[in-house]
């Protein structure tokens, strides 16, 4: 999958992806296509992709803010689909603030 049939296919995660590339973070960027294409069905896409941007959250951060909405839109479509990850994702939060 490219860039642009991402963008296609998913325009916020499309938007997150070219953001990220724009910025420097090409492998942030690679981390999540690879998440997409890993995936054999949407539970397991939107569950890759929300590891991966779980892990790589400070990334968000650096991001302009129409990025920040775009990856927040993503995130939503993540935690519509996998809840629980709702709390796993807090609890890294805490963690990496506080241990």
């Amino acid at each position: 999958m490219t860039d642009a049939e991402l963008r296609n296919w998913w325009p916020d995660l499309g938007a997150v992806v070219s953001e990220l590339r724009a910025s420097g973070h090409a492998a942030a960027a690679d981390e999540l296509i690879d998440a997409v294409r890993g995936g054999a069905t949407s539970s397991e896409i939107l569950g890759r992709v929300g590891v991966v941007m779980r892990d790589r959250r400070p990334l968000r951060s650096r991001l302009s803010p129409p990025a920040v909405k775009a990856w927040d839109a993503v995130l939503a479509d993540v935690f519509n689909a996998w809840p629980g990850l709702r709390f796993w994702h807090w609890w890294a939060r805490v963690r990496g603030l506080f241990g």
